[in-house]
């Protein structure tokens, strides 16, 4: 299994640095912070957290400022969306698409509040409400393959907690 989410997150990372030109609205494609939120979706609030880590930790060697930012935010986030997933006895596809793009929106959020505490005056920015609109309709486009992805990566013994079949 480690080495499925391993593939994944180094994939979705190349992907992210290759599509980093396209961008609607002037905003990059966040594609790490979907995968660690379907990570948390699929996988739970632990696995979340894990994915989360690394694949923020990943992004976060590709980025100027803080190390370890991009890692704290994706973990933190994937695990707060695995605990919301854990308490759903069953879940709808669609619910599980809001969970994503809510998920990856709050990232933006939670980012820009941690670049504020390095000073890099995120929070002040004009474009922030662009970004996290952006990244929300991204990620809810991107959460079914996402999702899927995450349950491939799982294994198919993997405990599904919440998730219906055709999520």
């Amino acid at each position: 299994m480690a080495a499925r989410w391993a593939l994944l997150i180094v994939t979705a990372y190349f992907l992210q640095l290759f599509l980093s030109s396209l961008r609607p609205a002037g905003v990059a494609i966040q594609i790490l912070p979907v995968l660690a939120v379907c990570a948390g979706v699929i996988g739970g609030a632990p696995r979340g957290a894990i994915v989360g880590f690394w694949a923020g930790f990943v992004f976060d060697l590709a980025l100027p400022g803080p190390l370890g930012l991009s890692a704290l935010v994706y973990c933190l986030v994937a695990f707060a969306v695995g605990s919301m997933q854990e308490a759903v006895l069953q879940m709808a596809r669609w619910i599980s698409i809001v969970l994503v793009s809510v998920g990856a929106a709050l990232a933006m959020v939670v980012f820009a509040l941690g670049g504020e505490l390095f000073g890099d005056h995120t929070l002040s920015t004009p474009h922030l409400g662009s970004i996290i609109a952006v990244v929300a309709v991204s990620a809810a486009v991107m959460a079914p393959v996402g999702l899927r992805l995450a349950r491939w990566a799982e294994g198919p013994d993997a405990r599904l907690p919440g998730v219906l079949a055709d999520a």
